[in-house]
């Protein structure tokens, strides 16, 4: 079937201009419809570029407003959020909103692995981690091989070791990877994993926290897996859902060294305490008359 753009080089001027016209109020409008007339250098050309501007500036106060509308609200919870679970939980989920995405795995670096916190699949009905109840089984994704090498064969461990986002169209035809995994995955749950886009999680130190990984995005009409595509909600839902993650992580380690610390210093306590017993003249008479009828024991 020919396509809008194919179908308006062929149709004339004013019937592009009024296609592109009607294009623009359903949301669906693409530079590519005008593209011919554009580059015209008469009057037709003109409202062409017009068009084309005034298209485009309202795209970008729609994503405005979306950031507004969605991404905003979405902050302002996860930054609330005190359980860690839900937290993790909460930013999988959005991201799986945002993009449309039937699946989706959260890592947390944990010594020299990637662990699995959370894993969700939609088409599977499928929770594990979290607040599910239900135990992540996967073995964590190590960083780094046993030569000391680094481990860039995983697409999680790569995109977590160079900081890079990765975007796969189809798994089953990309090279470069090591996807045998997925494949028994999928072979074991009748699945079929294509689309991947994976996401290092980096403080604003530019720390690794962990990795985000959203699997077959969907087109919202046809249901037909695609291709994940460049997202303003999904890029400030990462900043966002990273902060928050990496203040919770910091609450917690200080909320740690302060236990650590108390710990120790009742520790101190208790050992100037029996210090202070032990060498009180009462103690020492006591401990001498003990040692003295130990002695007269043993002589009898």
């Amino acid at each position: 079937m020919p396509s809008d753009v194919t179908i308006m080089s062929s149709s004339s001027p004013l019937k592009r201009i009024s296609h592109a016209v009607r294009a623009i109020e359903a949301g669906e409008y693409s530079s590519a419809l005008l593209a011919e007339l554009i580059k015209d250098s008469g009057d037709l050309g003109q409202l062409a570029r017009m068009l084309d501007a005034v298209a485009n500036g309202i795209s970008a106060r729609d994503n405005q407003l979306r950031l507004l509308r969605k991404v905003i609200p979405i902050g302002v919870s996860l930054s609330a959020e005190k359980n860690f679970n839900r937290l993790l939980e909460s930013l999988v989920m959005e991201a799986q909103a945002v993009t449309n995405a039937d699946a989706g795995t959260l890592y947390l670096v944990e010594d020299d692995s990637l662990k699995f916190v959370i894993l969700r699949n939609i088409s599977l009905n499928m929770a594990m981690g979290g607040t599910s109840g239900n135990d992540i089984q996967f073995f964590p994704v190590k960083l780094h091989n046993i030569d000391g090498s680094e481990n860039r064969a995983n697409v999680v461990s790569y995109a977590a070791l160079t900081g890079r986002r990765v975007n796969i169209a189809d798994a089953y035809k990309t090279e470069g990877f090591d996807f045998s995994g997925t494949k028994v995955f999928d072979e074991q749950t009748h699945y079929h994993s294509k689309s991947f886009l994976t996401i290092p999680l980096q403080n604003k130190d530019e720390k690794l926290i962990g990795v985000l990984q959203l699997i077959n995005a969907k087109d919202s009409k046809t249901g037909e897996i695609i291709s994940f595509q460049d997202d303003d909600v999904l890029e400030a839902l990462i900043l966002l859902a990273t902060a928050a993650l990496d203040g919770y992580i910091r609450e917690a380690a200080l909320r740690q060294e302060i236990a650590k610390l108390k710990i120790e210093i009742d520790e101190s306590r208790r050992a100037k305490q029996v210090a202070e017993i032990t060498e009180t003249k009462f103690f020492q008479d006591l401990r001498t008359k003990a040692q003295a009828m130990r002695e007269r024991r043993n002589r009898e």
